[in-house]
């Protein structure tokens, strides 16, 4: 083993037309195998990070692969050392999008097309020091972003982030982070999108659409960027600054929107139900040329009787008493809504489910 030298065994490997993922763990095999004492060894960059991934994915499995001696893993505290050693920062990281562009490159044009999410989420306060720089974590971070203001030494409780999404194949990459005290306004959070919008189109994404929810920072980033949801005025998209000719789609969070129902349906207890009605484009309101002759709107159906929360709760009453269930997911948490509870997608989603509605007619005709 001492005598084979590394250039004898890339030529061999290369010959025998080998994965490169295999040829970097010959070639660790053979490095391991060279040193006398384990904590001696070295290990090349792209084997930690298949290390790390390993360790990631099953911790049981590499620590029974290494105790075993079956491939030269490194020890787990090697690995988070050298996780430590790695910079991470808020904001948009450069390096990133060169990574990007090499990826991109490798897509078909289908595969490149994608949506950029972007959602805000609470954090606890906490103040730490990095021994390793020197410095406080736990405080707003930004980055080097010069669109919003510098940071301060106000501790961050809300953290954005941005991700994308693609929709010709199964990839979903967080593309930036900025840590906040409270939520970013909506002047600035419109600046941001613009710039994740250049950012990825020059690494080869192309920018579809951007998702959201229905926070009221959101919505004024949307009124920046001319979105539009009056009858007269109806506007759901913007310009891409990257191609005038191609157009950014606004989209809302579904989940976000089976919640809010939800939870304005527990709040009001009846909801008025609405119809498509068509309009004439000789109405005041139509003042488009591109629209047709009629245009179809909503408006509160009268002849309907109102959606009432009493349908959902008497089958959950009903069914308290019965051994055998229409909807056997029903628990008291989906009606005796919490601030918790209110945040939970699968409850709204039950409650709206098929088997609901096939429990309120059941239970209907069976009175």
């Amino acid at each position: 083993m001492k005598d084979i030298s590394d250039t004898n065994i890339q030529k061999v490997l290369e010959e025998a037309n080998i994965p490169k993922v295999q040829i970097d763990l010959i070639h660790e095999i053979f490095k391991a195998s060279k040193v006398k004492n384990p904590k001696n060894r070295r290990y090349s960059e792209n084997w930690m990070l298949l290390c790390l991934l390993f360790q990631i994915r099953s911790p049981s499995g590499y620590l029974f692969l290494r105790n075993q001696n079956i491939l030269p893993l490194p020890c787990v505290n090697t690995i988070r050392k050298y996780l430590l050693s790695i910079k991470i920062g808020c904001g948009f990281d450069s390096n990133l999008f060169k990574l990007l562009k090499k990826k991109f490159l490798k897509k078909t044009e289908f595969e490149r097309k994608g949506v950029i999410l972007i959602d805000e989420m609470f954090l606890r306060e906490s103040l730490n020091v990095n021994t390793q720089t020197l410095t406080y974590s736990g405080l707003e971070d930004f980055g080097d972003e010069s669109l919003l203001k510098k940071n301060s030494n106000l501790k961050a409780n809300h953290a954005l982030v941005m991700m994308w999404q693609s929709l010709g194949e199964n990839m979903v990459q967080p593309i930036a982070v900025f840590a906040s005290h409270g939520p970013i306004k909506g002047a600035e959070l419109s600046k941001l999108i613009v710039k994740a919008i250049l950012l990825m189109e020059d690494a080869g994404g192309k920018v579809l659409g951007i998702t959201s929810d229905g926070a009221s920072t959101n919505r004024t980033m949307w009124n920046m960027l001319g979105i539009s949801a009056k009858k007269d005025n109806f506007k759901n998209y913007f310009i891409n600054p990257f191609d005038q000719d191609r157009k950014v789609f606004i989209f809302s969070d579904a989940p976000h929107l089976l919640k809010t129902v939800r939870n304005r349906l527990y709040t009001k207890k009846e909801l008025k139900v609405w119809c498509i009605a068509t309009i004439l484009n000789q109405n005041q309101l139509c003042t488009h040329n591109y629209l047709p002759k009629s245009i179809k709107c909503f408006q509160i159906d009268s002849t309907k009787p109102p959606i009432s929360w009493k349908f959902y709760t008497n089958v959950f009453s009903i069914e308290g008493n019965s051994l055998t269930k229409v909807c056997p997911k029903l628990t008291p948490q989906h009606f005796e809504l919490t601030n918790l509870s209110k945040m939970k997608v699968k409850y709204a989603a039950h409650i709206f489910s098929r088997s609901m509605a096939i429990a309120i007619n059941f239970y209907k005709q069976k009175k």
